[in-house]
């Protein structure tokens, strides 16, 4: 059987994915710029695949019920758990601020593309047209996760581990299981 999360773990979800979702939003008016990638990395590393996929799923379903139901609202559950994934099994990798703008920056111009794959099986054109249509986009994307990556990297990881040491290592209370 699998591990069992905790009341903390449940709610340490839920407040990681509202993080992610206020992050989003108040970056939206950047295009293509945003912290949702580092974040994910970040708990990637730290919490490991399963809990960050938890964490994304809850993200993705917070984006459909604020957009709707759509290929890209659903294709942000694909892109994101793949992207964390990707970043636990790189952890080993990402040691230092340039690895992990490295993997930002390469996640950042691969993101449209990924895309693609949600809109082939809708219509083969459209899903390259989209794509092309994308491209400085995701040049954009790329730079600046690659520039956030290089900047702020290390102070979220010491920042979380700050933050994840308050929350469980300082608790006189019994584990409760769920």
């Amino acid at each position: 059987m699998g591990e069992c999360m905790t009341t903390k773990d449940i709610v340490l979800v839920g407040l990681l994915a509202a993080l992610l979702k206020a992050s989003q939003a108040i970056l939206s008016f950047l295009p293509n710029i945003e912290i949702v990638s580092l974040l994910i990395l970040v708990f990637a590393i730290k919490l490991g695949a399963k809990k960050t996929l938890y964490i994304t799923t809850v993200f993705s379903v917070l984006n459909m019920l604020i957009w709707g139901i759509n290929p890209a609202s659903i294709g942000y559950f694909g892109v994101w758990g793949a992207f964390a994934i990707a970043c636990s099994l790189l952890k080993g990798f990402i040691t230092n601020e340039f690895r992990a703008a490295l993997i930002l920056g390469l996640f950042g111009i691969c993101f449209g593309f990924l895309f693609v794959i949600v809109y082939l099986p809708i219509d083969k054109t459209y899903a390259i047209t989209y794509w092309l249509n994308g491209i400085s986009f995701d040049i954009i994307h790329a730079i600046s996760n690659f520039i956030i990556g290089l900047w702020v990297f290390k102070p979220a990881i010491n920042g979380f581990d700050r933050a994840y040491k308050a929350i469980y290592m300082n608790s006189n209370s019994k584990r409760n299981y769920i």
